[in-house]
């Protein structure tokens, strides 16, 4: 066969192999305890995923791009052979303290020849719960920290998740942190510690509250914020304090909410979904935080999906029509 012909029938092949190769995009939620990146096709199917470690610089300020980019390299690689990678949007805990996004986008372009995004870890949780279906809606994300996020007609407002050293409340760090305070106050004051005081005391080996010191300046954030298990294990079992720090953190979240509601100008056609273990699963938060909303004589419908907030990544990927 002429050789021409041939190299020209080889390009052609090749050619219709890409054209016929599935779509798929690349999604990243990169948190603050874990990182997931997920392979997700046309039809909304993950295709491949893996996990790295943190990736919020707010939490690992020098490893959270190495946990990011680790998976993210398994998965590109498990499927740029199999598919037509097309977009890698990835959600980032911690966004607003990244330097040089631009850079970090074009040096990612650089590795692997795709289109990339950052965006926070809750624009990419705001998009899970409008999916492609709604124009306006609210995220209260409350993990580790905490943030809520709406949308309005494409325009998103961010209130909170400025990190533990400053307005941060309603997360499980938060919550843990109110109850180091709330133990050294009443130390301070009556040289006496709460039943639910000498418990948790007793659960870290603290001796005396100068403990409190190594304990808050030594763990990470990620290592604090678990013990808000101990909080809601304790409301659980009737302690008033406990439900009272569970409670105080529903009603934040509730006046951060009520600053997007307002600022965006929602309706009450906006929906509301949760995301983080914090206020998904410790009991009472969602509910007062509700139950505060309804005072505000704000009403919204509750998304009740069970999405993986890594999906967000896609439905901005669809939105953004690259996929």
């Amino acid at each position: 066969m002429n050789y021409l012909l041939r190299l020209s029938l080889e390009t052609n092949l090749n050619l219709l192999l890409v054209i016929r190769m599935e779509k798929v995009v690349i999604a990243v939620d990169a948190g603050g305890t874990k990182t997931k990146v997920s392979a997700i096709n046309q039809n909304k199917e993950v295709v491949f995923e893996s996990v790295g470690g943190p990736g919020s610089p707010a939490v690992l300020r020098f490893q959270s791009y190495n946990n990011i980019l680790e998976p993210l390299r398994v998965v590109f690689n498990e499927v740029k052979d199999k598919y037509d990678v097309t977009f890698i949007q990835i959600g980032v805990s911690g966004f607003g303290v990244l330097e040089n996004i631009s850079e970090i986008e074009n040096k990612l372009y650089a590795e692997f020849g795709v289109e990339v995004k950052l965006n926070s870890d809750a624009d990419i949780g705001l998009y899970s719960i409008i999916e492609d279906k709604y124009d306006e809606g609210i995220l209260v994300l409350a993990g580790t920290g905490s943030a809520v996020s709406g949308i309005k007609n494409g325009k998103i407002m961010l209130v909170g998740g400025f990190g533990a050293l400053l307005t941060e409340c309603g997360s499980s760090y938060f919550a843990v942190k109110s109850l180091v305070m709330n133990i050294i106050n009443q130390y301070e004051e009556t040289l006496t510690y709460s039943e639910l005081g000498k418990e948790f005391m007793k659960l870290i080996g603290a001796e005396d509250v100068g403990y409190f010191r190594k304990f808050m300046y030594l763990n990470t954030k990620t290592e604090i914020a678990s013990y808000a298990k101990f909080i809601s294990k304790q409301a659980n079992l009737g302690n008033e304090e406990a439900i009272k720090i569970l409670k105080d953190s529903g009603r934040d979240l509730a006046v951060l909410v009520r600053r997007v509601y307002k600022n965006l100008g929602l309706t009450e056609k906006a929906i509301i979904g949760f995301r983080g273990s914090f206020v998904q699963k410790a009991p009472y938060v969602k509910e007062e935080l509700m139950k505060n909303l309804d005072g505000f004589g704000i009403h919204l419908n509750i998304f009740e999906g069970d999405q993986d907030p890594v999906f967000g990544a896609f439905y901005m990927a669809l939105r953004k029509g690259k996929i």
